[in-house]
């Protein structure tokens, strides 16, 4: 690592980056300029540049204070401030222009985060080589001017280029100033590594040692991390790793680490299919209590709450068929289930035979249309059934003719076979 004097500077070519600085952002730097602050992107954003990939956020970092951010933009019509409870931490959103308006985050240089459980006090700086310093890992800790020139201070982009992930000094420093960030170590490997076994001891170590800070860390941070890591390359590999550095019960997964193997498994088979999180990671619960254990820490989407709960009760219960058409018993739990939710539920059928490994069939899933029963309790009063209380039933054996015409008897033709075999006369 470089000594935090020093800095290496790497000129990018102005087609490499001038498309990220918009009329809006372009005034925002000449704005604090004006008022004798320097202000860079920072992080992600350069970091994805020079992996040749198009940033999604743009960070700001600057020597200006909260208050002197206030000062800056105060009375000015281009910007709004949004207020959030993230001013304690150094950081302003700031949303820029009349007609076509851009947010920010604006952030001030720190020195050190100091943590006490949930209590979390900052330090400011305006010295960019200490803030590059207390970033999480080299490679996050590089920033960028609008001249598209590059400042590195922790040997970020020797990092990047070998794909290695590093933390910036003491490394039980830096997980205590900010525990998820042992969730953002495995994140960036699985994005960036070459080797999913190239973990370094030492990283690993410092980890397990501090797994029980990660009690302090909010449901939804650690479930957003887990989600990214579920979607990255090496998902299988880097969730056994997780659970071998026994962080499980304090993100509300099961202690017992038997599903491991399977997981990595079972992603093995389908990773080329996209599974979603939740898809995955249920591999790891046994019982209901378990996964309610889990939502309970994680606050996860009703939608992600569903989907796991499904694939709970019905992996064991929904079987290939022996019958040739392999499909039929999803088929027909999907043409069974209510009108209301079969799009929901033929998606997560989807996902079902993506856990259960089988993947030759899912296209075909994928494009089969579920047939729709027409008939209803109307359509017999028009064809001139009286005894309402006999519908039920008579619309049940006509469903069974339909199912057994593989779906293809129209309205008409099931309606002249109640009156010819006798079925509405029973």
């Amino acid at each position: 690592m470089t000594s935090p004097s020093s800095v290496r500077c790497y000129q990018l070519n102005p087609s490499e980056y001038t498309c990220l600085f918009s009329p809006q952002l372009l005034y925002l730097f000449s704005l604090f300029h004006e008022y004798d602050h320097s202000i860079r992107l920072v992080g992600g954003a350069v970091r994805d540049i020079l992996l040749g990939v198009t940033p999604h956020d743009i960070d700001l970092a600057t020597t200006a204070t909260t208050s002197d951010m206030m000062k800056i933009i105060q009375g000015d019509s281009n910007i709004e401030l949004v207020y959030t409870r993230a001013e304690h931490f150094g950081t302003l959103t700031m949303i820029v222009g009349t007609t076509i308006r851009r947010t920010f985050q604006v952030t001030t240089l720190k020195q050190c985060i100091i943590r006490h459980g949930r209590d979390v006090q900052v330090q400011f700086t305006d010295n960019w080589s200490v803030d590059a310093q207390q970033r999480d890992l080299t490679i996050n800790s590089l920033s960028m001017d609008e001249h598209g020139m590059i400042y590195d201070y922790t040997n970020g982009i020797d990092d990047l280029k070998l794909n290695r992930i590093c933390f910036n000094g003491n490394i039980l420093a830096r997980l205590q100033e900010n525990p998820i960030r042992i969730l953002r170590y495995f994140r960036f490997f699985g994005q960036l590594s070459a080797d999913p076994y190239a973990h370094d001891e030492t990283v690993l170590d410092a980890i397990r040692r501090s797994a029980i800070l990660l009690q302090d860390v909010p449901g939804e941070k650690i479930w957003l991390e887990l989600k990214m890591i579920l979607t990255n390359r090496f998902a299988g590999h880097l969730i056994r790793t997780i659970l071998q550095q026994q962080l499980a019960p304090f993100m509300g997964l099961p202690e017992s680490s038997e599903g491991m193997f399977e997981l990595e498994n079972r992603w093995l088979r389908c990773m080329n299919y996209q599974p979603q999180p939740i898809t995955l990671l249920m591999t790891l619960f046994e019982d209901q209590g378990e996964f309610d254990t889990f939502c309970q820490r994680i606050k996860c989407s009703s939608h992600d709450k569903n989907l796991g709960q499904f694939l709970l009760h019905y992996r064991y219960v929904i079987q290939p068929s022996n019958n040739p058409d392999m499909l039929y018993s999803y088929k027909d739990f999907l043409i069974n289930s209510h009108l209301t939710q079969q799009d929901t539920l033929h998606e997560f059928v989807i996902e079902l035979l993506k856990y259960q490994g089988h993947i030759l069939v899912i296209n075909e899933l994928k494009q089969w249309s579920i047939p729709k029963f027409t008939i209803n309790a109307w359509d017999l009063r028009e064809n001139g059934l009286t005894s309402s209380h006999r519908f039920p039933n008579l619309l049940r054996k006509l469903r069974e003719k339909w199912k057994a015409s593989k779906y293809k008897m129209t309205k008409s033709e099931l309606i002249e076979y109640g009156f010819l075999s006798g079925v509405f006369y029973m």
